[in-house]
């Protein structure tokens, strides 16, 4: 069932907050143990045994040095020629002739998630035929080793534990902000809703960025399902943008490497 999956992996960032530590190294290429961040995530992919190609789509400031580092891969590659957000991202993948039923998004500077995660994630996908299936984060609060987390989108829910929507963190509410589960925009979605929905999604947020946890917006309206897969362990889900979050990463691998790497 698994060979019904294309997968996507954006890989875009240039990585700016990295750059005092790691020079000239694009984000996704910046070690972890000693090895790139996004080879270590194309490893769980890979052990998930999805038998895909991945898609990893860069931006024009990164594409030579991450096309160099996976030119022993079996990936295809797509340019996003302007930053124009997630949801932009991976609507530039499409281009690279995708046609499988199903789509797994997932970012090249999260390389923490397990095979393990990745298998639950698109199994629970398969089997429950949702329009969409998202990853989320369940925490007791954002203090500690967790404190990057307050920045992501909260998933926001009704009295009966349904999901009603994703809100980034800086278009939230007060209250909104207070909620302690976390969109890691890690998604498994139906080829055909994602590309017959995408396409209107706008930027009227914030940043000014397409997002891609706005597609959700349109699988409410449509009345589709949308299920949501809680990671088991919240360390899978962390990811690096400045040095101090690598630390992070590098203590908490050292911790659970010989678990995850299965």
């Amino acid at each position: 069932m698994r060979s019904k999956i294309d997968v996507i992996v954006l890989a875009a960032g240039k990585g700016k907050r990295m750059h005092q530590a790691f020079p000239g190294t694009p984000k996704v290429l910046v070690p972890l143990s000693g090895r790139p961040m996004l080879i270590r995530l194309l490893d769980a992919v890979s052990r998930a045994d999805l038998h895909a190609r991945p898609i990893i789509v860069v931006g024009p400031a990164v594409e030579e040095k991450v096309r160099e580092a996976l030119r022993e891969r079996e990936v295809r590659f797509v340019v996003q020629n302007e930053p124009r957000g997630t949801g932009h991202a991976v609507l530039c993948a499409k281009s690279a002739g995708l046609n499988a039923e199903n789509v797994l998004v997932l970012y090249g500077d999260h390389p923490l998630i397990s095979a393990r995660t990745i298998r639950k994630l698109v199994d629970t996908h398969l089997v429950g035929q949702a329009a969409v299936t998202m990853l989320t984060v369940p925490l007791p609060d954002f203090k500690g080793w967790r404190a990057s987390f307050a920045d992501w989108g909260r998933i926001v829910r009704d009295d009966r534990e349904k999901f009603l929507r994703s809100v980034e963190a800086k278009d939230a509410s007060a209250s909104e902000l207070r909620i302690t589960e976390v969109n890691p925009s890690m998604y498994c979605f139906r080829a055909d809703f994602l590309w017959r929905n995408l396409p209107k999604v706008n930027c009227e947020n914030a940043q000014g960025e397409f997002y891609l946890p706005d597609v959700l917006n349109f699988a409410k309206a449509e009345g589709e399902k949308i299920e949501t897969v809680a990671v088991s362990d919240a360390r899978e889900a962390l990811g690096a943008n400045t040095p101090e979050q690598l630390a992070v990463l590098e203590q908490v691998f050292a911790e659970v490497k010989e678990q995850w790497e299965k």
